[in-house]
């Protein structure tokens, strides 16, 4: 959910302050314009960059799709990009594009618990490989890439280095002046911020002059990303970095033991669970739970008093199984007895209680 502060704050610009940030002849105008200013502001300070290296756009995919089709030539150069398995479908779904538009693809296995395999990673790269997109933080299943050394690779061949963060911000500290990264994209819903607003990290000494504009229309953005700028989102973003980055670690805490809470009572209840991903190395609230030894139908399909899923909401028109799980090797049959759970910081002891009985009475229902 928005977070009520946030939600206050946009509110004026949605009513009395409708201002066009573009608008430069009028009093409306001059006041959008410093509004959104002061949200660049914000969400720079939240992961130490400089203010004119955020460009806004309607979210983490409309920044995936700049960050590498800005980036890539698709003319014909015989360029080569390296991605994982088991990114985004955004980031997978572009690669698909630019692989039929003279582009060479590859995507790396992960191990089993969904980290990179570095060594296969440094061995993958060609004499033509231009560019590396790697999420930071799964959104299927949490883990954490080692994205210090990644860099320190791709910086070692020259190559540029997109991330996607819409996962991790707000969840674990960003430091872009001590993170080797060329482009990062940003969403603001993932902060209990509004939707549809994101942002493009371009990384203003190695990006310069080497990402154009895929859509056209004005000179919004420094000419990047036209479109009319949604001050009132635009300002719910800047609020959300503001306060998640002044509440990071009470939030930590607080949904690391919520998570905790949540583990335990399912391992009391059912103890052959499985939980998908590295056990360490992930962000927090993300748990991707298999249950073993149940009948063979969508156990999704029985959980319907609470709000969890099968896996990414960018996938669920897709009656395949999901691609992160199958990537960790998990069998189609058991991907059917998986869910994901998100846990978030409006969430109560009793939620976590109460749905974690849900769960263990559906699932033991279930049970051959």
């Amino acid at each position: 959910m928005i977070d009520p502060r946030v939600l206050e704050k946009m509110t004026k610009y949605m009513t009395s302050e409708y201002g066009n940030a573009a608008s430069n002849e009028h009093v409306f105008g001059w006041n959008a314009n410093e509004a959104v200013n002061i949200a660049r502001e914000k969400i720079s300070n939240s992961i130490n960059c400089s203010p004119n290296e955020i460009y806004f756009t309607s979210g983490a995919t409309e920044s995936n799709n700049l960050a590498i089709l800005g980036a890539l030539n698709l003319k014909g150069d015989n360029s080569h990009v390296i991605s994982l398995k088991t990114e985004h479908k955004s980031i997978i779904d572009i690669l698909n594009f630019t692989s039929k538009n003279n582009v060479n693809t590859t995507l790396l296995d992960v191990k089993k618990d969904g980290i990179i395999d570095l060594e296969l990673f440094e061995k993958s790269i060609t004499s033509n490989t231009k560019f590396v997109s790697i999420m930071m933080a799964n959104n299927e299943i949490g883990v954490i890439q080692p994205i210090d050394e990644i860099s320190k690779i791709c910086k070692s061949h020259n190559i540029l280095l997109h991330v996607d963060a819409a996962q991790a911000l707000g969840k674990i500290k960003l430091d872009l002046m001590n993170l080797n990264i060329d482009l990062m994209s940003l969403s603001a819903h993932k902060i209990y911020g509004p939707k549809g607003i994101g942002a493009l990290y371009i990384n203003s000494k190695t990006m310069k002059n080497r990402i154009k504009a895929i859509t056209y229309g004005g000179g919004h953005e420094n000419g990047l990303r036209p479109g009319t700028l949604p001050v009132h989102n635009i300002v719910g973003f800047g609020e959300a970095c503001e306060i998640i980055y002044k509440e990071i670690n009470d939030n930590t805490d607080l949904i690391s033991d919520l998570t905790g809470l949540m583990l335990r009572s399912l391992n009391k209840g059912y103890p052959e669970y499985i939980l998908n991903g590295h056990d360490k190395k992930r962000i927090p609230g993300n748990l991707n739970i298999s249950f073993p030894g149940l009948k063979q139908e969508p156990i999704i399909q029985r959980l319907r008093n609470i709000a969890v899923s099968s896996g990414s909401a960018c996938t669920t028109s897709s009656p395949e199984p999901s691609h992160v799980l199958r990537a960790l090797g998990i069998s189609k049959t058991l991907i059917n007895s998986t869910i994901r759970i998100g846990i978030g910081k409006f969430n109560t002891i009793d939620d976590i209680k109460n749905a974690a009985d849900y769960i263990l009475k559906v699932v033991n229902r279930l049970k051959i």
